[in-house]
């Protein structure tokens, strides 16, 4: 059993496991190249203040796919146990001039004085270089909103010097390297998904300082046909899962329902669903804690399609953990509770799949290439490379 890992080395794993540069990340994340360095090192006294320092963590474990609270986490614990190194004061000589004599009484009050004044000076450059961010302004959508298209234009004011990026969740759909004109104003149009959608502003500083705005927009679409002659009929489709603002407590959320004989093909959030000779379809999607859109469209051969969207809440209670074997078999364990799981310990087939859920969740494995995590319904990927042996546990906090 490996010892748990530092801050720093989670990182560099995720994202050498990624394959992605450093300059690749920094450019992505908009976050600066030496404060990549610094987090993945472990320097600490690189880094800005603990706030911002939080901030980038956040974005850069989003963007690697990794929990952002645990790592925060781990970021305060090692840096409250980094002890900062000790100042030294060099005693200062007095200043003798021939012929004038400056006794200690007269010269320490100045020498105070003066210390006081480059102390408030240093702390004051410090504040503006790294604690103030910069400014932004968000002017539609100004407050959270409904919109009836699925384009939606984003724009704000902010420094004409900055670097904005856009996401829009879910997805996230990333709009990156948008450039403000002059008088630092931005556009950019995005696409919505039928219903909640979130909507981060962020924008990046030359000095490395960030600042985000975010947006609540609902996109109200309702279940339609778009025949596009007079000739073709609607689809026929019976959605029977999930329930509208149905709620699922750890486990991944059920699509089923039945289609006419009209219906060529059926997606669900754009990845094809298998139809059967009896019309049926089912799918399951994993999804993080949280409120989700689920978007189904029928189409006919024809070109008529039908929309229908449900929303969702998804809430853990537990870890859940879905171990999936691709690429080859593997030897598997599963100990739920400390309690080896049912079927386990034994050799599972390239396409197995199988989920255990307690308190605490370890995962053996002989094949770690070839075995694939979800974690309470985030993508974890693959426990390590071809034919090598690992052991991992997922604690539910």
């Amino acid at each position: 059993m490996s010892d748990v890992q530092r801050l720093g080395e989670i990182l560099r794993q995720q994202r050498e496991r990624k394959r992605i540069p450093l300059e690749q990340a920094a450019e992505d994340t908009r976050i600066r190249e030496k404060f990549l360095v610094a987090l993945e090192s472990g320097d600490h006294r690189a880094l800005p203040g603990a706030v911002y320092t939080k901030g980038f963590l956040r974005n850069y474990a989003d963007y690697l796919d990794l929990d952002s609270t645990e790592l925060v986490a781990l970021y305060t614990a090692e840096r409250s146990s980094t002890p900062e190194p000790p100042r030294r004061f060099e005693p200062m000589r007095p200043v003798m001039r021939s012929g004038v004599f400056i006794s200690p009484t007269i010269l320490v009050p100045f020498v105070v004085l003066a210390a006081v004044v480059l102390f408030v000076g240093y702390l004051s450059y410090q504040f503006a270089s790294f604690a103030t961010p910069p400014r932004i302004e968000v002017l539609d959508p100004s407050t959270d909103t409904i919109a009836e298209r699925a384009d939606y234009t984003v724009r704000g004011r902010t420094l004409p010097e900055g670097r904005v990026t856009v996401r829009v969740f879910p997805g996230p759909d990333n709009y990156t390297d948008i450039r403000p004109a002059a008088d630092g104003t931005f556009a950019v149009t995005v696409q919505l998904r039928p219903g909640p959608n979130h909507i981060e502003v962020q924008v990046l500083d030359p000095a490395g300082k960030v600042s985000q705005v975010s947006r609540g927009v609902r996109f109200e679409v309702a279940a339609q046909a778009t025949p596009t002659t007079g000739a073709e009929i609607p689809p026929q489709v019976v959605v029977e899962q999930p329930a509208q603002l149905g709620v699922y407590t750890n486990s991944a959320v059920p699509v089923a329902g039945k289609a006419d004989k009209a219906v060529a093909s059926v997606t669900v959030n754009g990845t094809p669903v298998t139809v059967g000779a009896d019309g049926r379809f089912a799918t399951s999607i994993d999804y993080p804690a949280g409120t989700h859109a689920i978007r189904i469209v029928a189409r006919t051969a024809a070109g008529a399609e039908l929309i229908d969207t449900r929303t969702v809440t998804v809430s853990f209670t537990a870890a859940v953990v879905t171990v999936k074997v691709q690429g080859g078999d593997a030897w598997l364990l599963a100990l739920v509770d400390g309690a080896q799981a049912p079927g386990t310990g034994r050799i599972f087939a390239s396409g197995a799949s199988q989920t255990f859920s307690g308190k605490q969740v370890t995962i053996r494995t002989g094949n770690a290439g070839a075995t694939q995590v979800i974690y309470n319904g985030q993508l974890v990927g693959a426990l390590g490379s071809q034919g090598q042996v690992v052991e991992k546990s997922y604690t539910f906090q």
